[in-house]
C-alpha cells in the first residue's frame, strides 16, 4: 500500500465536524484491515459516527502493557474561498498534498496504520498487544469519540474490552508533535508529553442600584470593566515542570523564535484570559474567560483565585468546564525509542538531532487519559525542510494545510521502526 495515495483518499472524504460523518472514512480503513486479515471492531456512537479499533495480539510472552496508536477522523471546517487549492480534493503541487486534515490528523492516521500493517507483516514474538484506534468528534469535545470509547465496552477478536481499562498503564502515540525546531545545525523534534488543563469560566456582575431595564445603574458595568482590567494584568502562580527543565536546558541558551518563546512562557504559567463580554443591558454583565492550568494545579487552585476576584468585585462565578492536564515522563523508555527511530531514519547522530518533550497549550484527546496512567506521546514526525513547528501551527485549523509526500513516507518509517522496537521482547532475546 502506498501511504501518499491513502492520505489523499482520506482527505477526499469530507469529515468536517460538525456534522462529522466519519463513518465513510472508517469504512475505508476497515476495508484495508479486512483484506489484511486483521481483527477489528466498529463502535457506532451516533448515526454516521463511531470509533474503529484494530488489534494485533501479543504472540510471545506478554511482558509489557499495550501500545496504542491513536488518531481522529474528523476535521475542522475549511473556508474554501481562502485556500490556494480546494481543501477536500487532495491536490498535489510540487510534492505537497493540500487538504484539510493533512496535518491534523489524517497524516497521523496514515503513519500509524502503515506502522501497524508493518508489524502485522514482519514482527513475531511481540511482547505486548498493539492497538490501532481511530476516533470521531475530537474537534468538538469527543462526546461521540474517545469519551464514548472510554465509557463503553466492545467486542474484538472474541474478547470483551472496557475502553478505559484498555488504556491503563499503556504507551500511546497520539497527535501534537513531530514538528522540528531548528537551532543552528541541530534539529529538535518536538514531542508532546503533556497538556495544560483547559476550561471556561464565567463571571456575572450585577448592578447594585438597578431599578429595572429602563432605569439602569452603571455601577455593574463599571465593576465588570474593572474586573476585566484586573484579569488582564493577573499573574497566576505557576510551577517548574520536569519537561520545562529539559526544554530550557536544551534550548535556553539559543535564540528562540517568537513562537517558541511563547511556548516556553506558556509552559511555566497558569493563565486566565478574557474572551468575551456580553449582557442584555448594563444591569448584568457576563465576562467569559479561557483558563489554562499547568499539570499539578487542580480545580481547587483555580477556585481560590476566582473566589478572591468574586469577593473584590462583588460578582458570581461559575466554572463551566475544566479538563484535566497531564505530564508524561519526559525521560521514559518509549520516548527514547521514538528518538532512536527518528535518528536512524533521518540518518543523523545524536549530536545533530534529538527529540525534545514539551507541554502543549492546546488540548486533544490525550486529556481524557489523565486518570488511566497512560503515557501519551504526541508524535507524527515530518522533515524539517517541509515544515517546522512555527509553520505547522499556522496550518492546524488554518488555510492551505499541506504536507510533503516525503514527510508522509518519513513519518511512516519512523513510527514503523519505533513500533517494531517497542514490541520486541528484549528479555526473550537474552534467554
Amino acid at each position: 500500500m502506498e501511504p501518499v495515495t491513502l492520505l489523499k483518499d482520506l482527505i477526499k472524504i469530507n469529515t468536517t465536524n460538525p456534522p462529522g460523518n466519519e463513518a465513510a472514512l472508517l469504512a475505508c480503513l476497515e476495508k484495508i484491515l479486512r483484506e489484511k486479515g486483521i481483527a477489528f471492531a466498529h463502535q457506532e456512537t451516533a448515526p454516521g459516527r463511531g470509533n474503529l479499533l484494530a488489534v494485533l495480539p501479543a504472540d510471545g510472552v506478554k511482558t509489557k502493557p499495550p501500545l496504542i496508536m491513536m488518531s481522529h477522523a474528523d476535521v475542522v471546517e475549511a473556508a474554501c474561498e481562502q485556500w490556494k487549492l480546494p481543501p477536500f480534493e487532495a491536490r498535489e503541487e510540487d510534492g505537497y498534498i493540500y487538504g484539510r486534515g493533512a496535518v491534523d490528523t489524517k497524516q497521523l492516521t496514515v503513519m500509524e496504520l502503515m506502522a501497524f500493517l508493518e508489524l502485522r507483516e514482519n514482527s513475531t514474538g511481540r511482547c505486548r498487544d498493539v492497538y490501532f484506534l481511530v476516533t470521531s468528534d475530537e474537534e468538538s469535545g469527543s462526546s461521540y469519540g474517545l469519551q464514548w470509547f472510554l465509557d463503553h465496552e466492545l467486542v474484538i477478536d472474541g474478547r470483551t474490552l472496557n475502553g478505559r481499562a484498555l488504556f491503563t498503564d499503556s504507551d500511546v502515540i497520539s497527535e501534537g508533535g513531530g514538528f522540528p525546531v531548528l537551532a543552528g545545525e541541530k534539529e529538535f523534534y518536538l514531542c508532546e508529553t503533556g497538556q495544560k488543563a483547559c476550561g471556561t469560566v464565567e463571571f456575572k456582575v450585577k448592578a447594585r442600584h438597578a431599578k429595572g431595564p429602563f432605569f439602569g445603574s452603571g455601577d455593574g458595568m463599571a465593576r465588570a470593566m474593572a474586573l476585566v482590567q484586573e484579569i488582564g494584568s493577573l499573574r497566576m502562580d505557576g510551577r517548574r515542570l520536569k519537561t520545562v527543565e529539559q526544554f530550557e536546558e536544551v534550548l535556553g541558551g539559543g535564540e528562540l523564535s517568537p513562537m517558541m518563546q511563547k511556548i516556553l512562557s506558556a509552559m511555566k504559567q497558569n493563565s486566565l484570559t478574557v474572551t468575551m463580554i456580553t449582557g442584555r443591558n448594563v444591569n448584568e454583565v457576563k465576562v467569559t474567560c479561557d483558563v489554562r492550568l499547568i499539570p499539578g494545579f487542580a480545580r481547587g487552585d483555580l477556585e481560590a483565585v476566582l473566589e478572591k476576584l468574586s469577593r473584590k468585585w462583588d460578582c458570581d462565578y461559575e466554572i463551566v468546564s475544566l479538563s484535566g492536564g497531564y505530564e508524561s515522563n519526559p525521560e521514559g523508555e518509549f520516548l527514547q525509542i521514538l528518538e532512536k527511530a527518528t535518528l536512524e531514519v533521518r540518518g543523523l547522530s545524536a549530536d545533530r538531532a534529538q527529540i525534545l518533550p514539551f507541554v502543549s497549550m492546546g488540548s486533544s484527546d490525550g486529556r481524557f487519559l489523565a486518570d488511566t496512567g497512560a503515557r501519551v506521546y504526541g508524535y507524527s514526525p515530518v522533515l524539517p525542510w517541509d515544515m517546522t513547528f512555527d509553520s505547522a501551527v499556522t496550518m492546524v485549523h488554518g488555510v492551505n494545510e499541506r504536507i510533503h509526500r516525503d514527510s508522509v513516507v518519513f513519518g511512516c518509517r519512523v513510527l514503523a521502526l519505533a513500533a517494531a522496537e517497542a514490541v520486541r521482547d528484549r528479555e526473550g532475546d537474552q534467554r
